[in-house]
């Protein structure tokens, strides 16, 4: 069983107060004292623990093995902030896909969308990514940024291979690598003066299929091609 730590702290021997959701979340499962369970906190923890103590209220864990994985290669999807509920949909998944950042963008077509992503739930989708780090038993979970506008969002990530997904762009190339960037349009897509600035900043448009994605869908395509194609390179590196 999986739970998450408090972030910081969580050295061999340490005792751990578990928060309170992890707390409901044991006694769902009707953990018992003496169990052995896993620790996550979405920074690169990657543990183990006994459960010591756990009533409705109160949760107590001993460490007894912890280390840092390093970071993954960094991935970030930059997303038109649409429709909330499945802007967090796509938190979810992204975090099982080993997606670094997320960024919620504010173009013209998402800003008329009345249940787009504001900056009042980024602390509810951050909650979200973690979760679904627990779920999945990822060490890191995505960075999630408050909502940015499209020029500024533009300019991010320099350096990076940087895709704007387009179905009229060229499909990806086999072997393009990391840290990578993707860049995806609202529901009816970026306007004419918007895709002529993100692609005047460097972004290559890239197709992702043969019909019009939405945006979920088109950010989790590229999050799975980009981690298939680095996980080929990590096993050619390997076997050679």
């Amino acid at each position: 069983m999986i739970v998450l730590a408090p972030e910081g702290g969580a050295g061999p021997d340490a005792l751990l107060e578990l928060p309170p959701d992890e707390v409901h979340h044991l006694r769902v499962r009707r953990a018992e004292p003496g169990e052995h369970l896993e620790l996550r906190d979405g920074l690169g923890l990657v543990g183990e623990a006994i459960l010591l103590e756990s009533t409705a209220k109160h949760a107590l864990v001993r460490v007894v093995a912890a280390r840092i994985d390093p970071p993954p290669p960094p991935l970030a999807l930059l997303v038109a902030a649409g429709d909330r509920d499945r802007f967090g949909w796509l938190v979810e998944k992204a975090a099982e896909l080993g997606v670094t950042r997320i960024v919620p963008v504010e173009t013209a077509r998402s800003s008329s969308v009345a249940t787009r992503v504001g900056a009042a739930h980024v602390a509810r989708l951050r909650r979200r990514a973690l979760e679904a780090t627990k779920q999945s038993g990822a060490a890191w979970a995505p960075v999630l940024d408050l909502p940015i506008p499209l020029p500024a969002a533009a300019e991010l990530a320099a350096g990076a291979v940087r895709w704007l997904t387009d179905p009229a762009g060229e499909w990806p190339a086999t072997g393009e690598p990391m840290p990578a960037a993707v860049m995806v349009g609202p529901e009816g897509g970026f306007t004419e003066q918007e895709r002529d600035l993100v692609r005047g900043a460097g972004w290559t448009p890239r197709r992702l299929g043969d019909n019009v994605l939405r945006f979920e869908t088109a950010a989790l395509a590229a999050a799975a091609w980009i981690g298939m194609v680095r996980g080929g390179q990590v096993h050619e590196h390997t076997d050679a």
